[in-house]
């Protein structure tokens, strides 16, 4: 194991980068670089953090260049690297090349612009030092919400997880929240159930992360709007129904050019069940109508963020101009 360990530190770079909209994961690399370089315990005398809105430069190299009191390597870690002055950029790019050997420099940036000395020099390294990170899709937040509930000695099915995703979105840090919810609900029992999770967003059963649009399109307001008044009670946002109804709708889309419903399986992330409803969907359903359903959730978006008209109107509105915008019952016959 020893030896193991000297081999990781042995091909640890002098710097990196680490950057890009998923600060998720932006952490966690950071994290696992900070796990292999310094000794369990001793962060507090081998790990320096600093945030480029407000470190001094002097502070930030002086770290760099101190030597570790007790781990195989210092770390100092640069958050908001984007952020800094030019002439703070300018410093710390002269002296990417004098990092001693025993120093790692960790920087961390929601954008990296070429247009900086300091991140086209990073950009443009042979040697891979740079790591971008974007946003969650929708298959890799449902592998997220699966390692959520093993954290905490919990197991979920993949069409929950599926569920799940499709009601709270792809932000993570929202996942381990509701997940960590879910858990606290379920108490000493060691499986997440549906039951939980309809308990826990006002719905009916989780596959009503899928039924809601599925009613709407249908011509069933009474039932659809029914299912959202509840899901507005418990807590889910109105935000949270548009993006149910996006969600869907996208797949129904990906459906329409796809040959077989295991494409949407492999492209979501969906169990056998929910993909082989979404195909059938697919074929009864013209693209246009989709087009025109995510216009009004365009429209029902900026109605919400303009707060011009009650958030509980324009969802009822929604129901009824998404049926109509699909064609009514045409579109299912």
């Amino acid at each position: 194991m020893a030896e193991q360990n000297s081999d990781k530190i042995n091909r640890i770079g002098r710097y990196y980068l680490f950057y890009g909209s998923n600060d998720y994961m932006l952490k966690q690399r950071v994290s696992s670089l900070v796990r292999t370089a310094i000794v369990p315990g001793a962060e507090m005398f081998d790990l320096d953090k600093f945030d480029g809105r407000r470190c001094e430069a002097a502070d930030l190299l002086n770290s760099i260049s101190t030597a570790p009191i007790v781990s195989p390597l210092r770390v100092t870690v640069l958050e908001n690297t984007d952020k800094l002055p030019v002439k703070t950029q300018t410093l710390i790019f002269d002296s990417l090349l004098k990092i001693p050997e025993y120093s790692v420099l960790a920087m961390m940036a929601e954008k990296a612009d070429k247009r900086s000395k300091l991140f086209k020099a990073l950009l443009s390294e042979k040697k891979k030092i740079a790591f971008e990170y974007g946003d969650f899709a929708h298959a890799d937040a449902v592998g997220l919400v699966a390692k959520f509930a093993g954290d905490r000695n919990k197991k979920i099915d993949p069409h929950l997880a599926d569920a799940i995703v499709g009601i709270y979105g792809t932000e993570p840090y929202r996942l381990e929240n509701e997940i960590e919810k879910l858990s606290l609900l379920v108490g000493e029992r060691e499986i997440i159930e549906k039951r939980d999770l309809s308990f826990a967003s006002g719905f009916s059963r989780v596959e009503t992360a899928y039924e809601l649009p599925e009613l709407a399109l249908d011509g069933r307001i009474k039932e659809a709007l029914e299912l959202c008044g509840r899901a507005l009670s418990s807590g889910i946002s109105e935000m949270q129904i548009l993006y149910i109804f996006k969600n869907h709708l996208d797949r129904l889309n990906t459906a329409c050019n796809t040959k077989e419903f295991k494409d949407l399986m492999a492209v979501y992330q969906m169990p056998y069940p929910a993909a082989t409803r979404i195909f059938q969907q697919s074929r009864k359903v013209r693209q246009e109508a989709i087009l025109n359903c995510l216009c009004c959730l365009f429209k029902a978006e900026y109605a919400l963020k303009s707060a011009r008209f009650p958030s509980k109107t324009v969802i009822e509105l929604l129901v009824v101009a998404i049926f109509l915008a699909s064609g009514g019952n045409k579109s299912y016959e």
